[in-house]
């Protein structure tokens, strides 16, 4: 593998770096939290590299990448060793960011292309029973403005399917109430309009009758810094559903899952729902298929004489 143009080699590292965070920020749209995930696992390869200076440093063989999953597997004094789903996790980020420089003609050809992943066995999503979900609403003093707040709050995580990220950056202008209708801008800059309905628009029209007259763009959820932060939210969250159930894990998309889970076991068919979570392929949707096989397997080994 060579540097596509030899007058690149002036360009460093710290450069391309900040490049390829403009690109995941800008070009792909990625949240925040993603893009920090995506620069912290690319510090860590360049630590690895001795901190190069050029970007012909990143020019590397297969044999050396090689090493350096083998060592995350190994782990180090100052470094834990990491599980197959963190090491697929951070070659995905060293994927996107060699084609990013293969498209950036910073270098001619992509050293991970050919690397295999670990191979990671599917994960079920963790989901609420319903009675649970009704016992946490009935949790938030709505008396006060705090409790409103989390109530409106718990309601469109469960009655929309909303992501976190998703909640926080909703504004006045995204809600039209008359319609029945809200308006996300999901992953990738997608927007899409997600019917909000019963309980979700009830507590939301409290909500905007007690946050009183604002502008179109003020933030829905308003918080110390602009919007409500999404760690007051996950810290929010968790504590009501901790106090009604008993679950491995406990966070906001929870309650994303619990809706898709509870549409799907009342006959809601995938597409609609792959629509309302905003997936783009069916394949990530597919996977609550597995979760309504496992509760009708679970039921029937329980129910059947001879099961």
């Amino acid at each position: 593998m060579r540097l596509c143009h030899p007058s690149d080699t002036f360009l460093g590292v710290r450069d391309t770096l900040k490049a390829f965070e403009a690109f995941l920020s800008v070009e792909r749209a990625y949240s925040p939290h993603t893009v920090s995930a995506y620069m912290r696992d690319l510090r860590g390869y360049i630590s690895f590299l001795g901190d190069p200076d050029k970007v012909e440093a990143l020019d590397v063989e297969r044999a050396l990448l090689r090493r350096y999953l083998a060592g995350l597997r190994r782990g180090s004094r100052e470094i834990a060793p990491l599980g197959d789903r963190s090491i697929a996790r951070k070659l995905s980020s060293l994927r996107t960011f060699y084609r990013f420089l293969n498209r950036s003609e910073r270098l001619d050809a992509n050293p991970v292309a050919l690397l295999d992943a670990p191979k990671l066995a599917k994960r079920l999503p963790v989901f609420a029973e319903e009675g649970w979900v009704h016992r946490m609403m009935a949790l938030p003093d709505t008396n006060d403005a705090r409790g409103l707040r989390d109530r409106c709050i718990l309601e469109l995580l469960y009655g929309t399917g909303i992501r976190l990220s998703e909640l926080t950056g909703l504004r006045r202008e995204s809600i039209d109430l008359a319609q029945g209708i809200l308006t996300v801008m999901g992953k990738g800059a997608k927007e899409r309009l997600l019917p909000v309905q019963g309980e979700a628009q009830r507590w939301l029209k409290r909500w905007l009758s007690d946050l009183g007259p604002g502008l179109a763009m003020d933030p829905l959820f308003p918080g110390r810094k602009g919007s409500i932060s999404p760690r007051t939210v996950q810290r929010s969250v968790n504590r009501y559903l901790g106090m009604v159930a008993s679950l491995e894990r406990m966070s906001p998309h929870v309650l994303r899952h619990s809706f898709a889970t509870h549409l799907l076991d009342r006959g809601a068919d995938l597409r609609s729902i792959q629509e309302l979570l905003g997936h783009s392929s069916l394949t990530s949707t597919q996977v609550y298929t597995h979760m309504t096989t496992k509760k009708l397997k679970d039921v029937h080994r329980k129910a059947h004489p001879r099961g």
